[in-house]
């Protein structure tokens, strides 16, 4: 559009200076129709809309790029360690029954005495040894720094006759017969009752060196295949 404007612009200057030299109208109609066929063949060509330059992208050279970094690994957390299980603690009047226990046993008032071997679990089992009371007794617990009279228990005594065995029998509560068990090749009568508060399980016959020996459990499972049972069955006499 502006290059016709340019050219009708230029055609009038030329009538113009036309006119002041002094042509002849013939010449200046001339000049005009040229102008004119000028025009109407620059308006019959098509309009070219200008484009508008994309910007080239700038070029970057791979090898000048640094290379990245590769992304660094998780460190893996830490995982506390169990605390070491605290040994129990130590109490010399009860010494771990660990093994194999050899005691002898003395009837008191008597000449009696009885070889007494009997085998404990490696752990968790501890023995208190009473030449006075002439027994053996065997605790089960984790901490023999605390061990009281009510505490679950196997005791071995020696008596000098059956009735030493039964010298508290009135006082014992819902007393009742077990079948006999044989212990250390003996075979011993069997009973349950009440006493002093606690419930008693306990084995007794007379022993072929002389003495009646009892063997009383309370608070300790003497089931088939339980420690106290395998504690039972591991005595022998010497």
């Amino acid at each position: 559009m502006k290059k016709v404007q340019r050219t009708l612009t230029a055609a009038l200057a030329a009538m113009m200076l036309m006119a002041l030299a002094g042509c002849s109208k013939g010449d200046v109609t001339k000049e005009v129709n040229s102008g004119l066929s000028d025009l109407k063949a620059q308006a019959a060509e098509p309009a070219v809309e200008p484009q508008t330059e994309t910007p080239a992208e700038p070029k970057t050279d791979a090898a000048s790029e640094p290379a990245s970094e590769p992304a660094a690994e998780p460190e893996p957390e830490a995982t506390a360690e169990p605390a070491p299980a605290s040994a129990p603690a130590e109490n010399p009047d009860y010494p771990s029954a660990a093994g194999l226990n050899t005691v002898t046993l003395e009837a008191f008032g008597s000449d009696y005495t009885l070889t007494l071997n009997v085998t404990c679990p490696d752990q968790g089992w501890y023995k208190s040894v009473s030449p006075r009371f002439a027994d053996i007794k065997l605790f089960p617990t984790d901490d023999p720094s605390h061990i009281f009279s009510g505490d679950p228990r196997i005791t071995f005594e020696l008596q000098s006759g059956l009735d030493k065995i039964n010298y508290y029998y009135d006082d014992f509560e819902n007393v009742e017969e077990l079948a006999p068990r044989t212990i250390g090749g003996v075979e011993m009568a069997g009973r349950t009752y009440k006493n002093v508060g606690m419930l008693w399980t306990e084995y007794y016959g007379e022993m072929p060196t002389g003495g009646w020996l009892a063997i009383k459990i309370s608070g300790v499972d003497i089931e088939p295949g339980t420690e106290g049972d395998t504690i039972l069955n591991s005595v022998t006499f010497g």
